[in-house]
């Protein structure tokens, strides 16, 4: 049975925009996941400010061929982000070049890790920008719970990139990677 991840990815320094897209793409490519089902626009945020400039976001729900071990998927995220460079600071304090976070995963209905709280406005903000009927069905429930609707809580954010434009990025990506593999195979 397949299992969709929900992956928020974060940067607030250095080459923020490419690095998302760039980390999105390396997601997307491995060889675990069966497809990438929904993508949020690249968004900045004017509520965290950081030395480098706002912090810039982009959500990803990428479908996995098996429900994988989440230890094994976040240690994978943590490599993937020292090698754009993120040094781990413990008092989670200096601007990173990427942030990526497991906040949670479907399989038939959205499962939150426990640390993250989808109602937080940035990860609101760019989950209700994934067509994902049982994640869309849960954040009204939500919203409703706490009384917010959705354009009042899009305030304080930007668009940087369109989902469109990560979408034909990651689908670029995925032919040129795609296109390399066949000339070393062939």
């Amino acid at each position: 049975m397949s299992w969709i991840a929900l992956i928020c990815l974060g940067a607030s320094d250095g080459a923020r925009v490419e690095n998302l897209l760039d980390a999105a793409a390396l997601l997307a490519a491995d060889a675990e996941v069966a497809g990438v089902r929904a993508v949020s626009e690249v968004y900045g945020d004017r509520h965290r400010p950081h030395r480098g400039g706002a912090t810039v976001n982009l959500m990803l729900a990428l479908e996995y061929t098996a429900a994988p071990a989440i230890d094994a998927l976040e240690r994978r995220f943590k490599r993937l982000e020292a090698d754009f460079g993120r040094e781990r600071d413990p008092r989670r304090q200096m601007p990173v070049p990427l942030d990526i976070d497991l906040l949670g995963g479907i399989d038939t209905a959205p499962q939150w890790q426990t640390r993250y709280d989808p109602g937080r406005p940035y990860l609101f903000h760019g989950l209700q920008q994934l067509a994902l009927p049982a994640l869309q069905s849960e954040l009204a429930a939500l919203a409703q719970q706490r009384g917010f609707r959705a354009e009042q809580n899009a305030t304080g954010f930007y668009s940087f990139a369109s989902a469109g434009f990560v979408q034909r990025y990651l689908r670029e990506h995925a032919g040129r990677t795609a296109s390399a593999s066949q000339r070393e195979t062939g």
